[in-house]
């Protein structure tokens, strides 16, 4: 049997595949206040407004990818305690 695997993505990117997509459902989780990540973890698994925004599953792995790239890009920082908090 002949397996066929595509190498380009397809048109529609889920946002559990996107860190962009699970960037985006952390700032909307840390923007009424710092969390930390077992919070914003918490948040993603457990709200009904956000699983319906996301289309498949985010593990954790990904939420920590998502989260280094808001970090390098400059949106969030971790303050003293270990929360993560927008930039002003």
């Amino acid at each position: 049997m002949n397996q066929v695997i595509e190498i380009l993505p397809e048109k529609h990117v889920r946002i559990s595949e996107s860190l962009l997509g699970i960037g985006a459902l952390v700032l909307e989780i840390i923007k009424g206040g710092s969390r930390n990540i077992d919070s914003i973890w918490s948040s993603l698994r457990q709200k009904d407004s956000i699983r319906e925004k996301v289309n498949g599953t985010v593990t954790f792995d990904s939420l920590v990818l998502a989260i280094d790239g808001l970090f390098a890009m400059g949106f969030v920082e971790l303050d003293e305690e270990g929360r993560l908090h927008l930039c002003a």
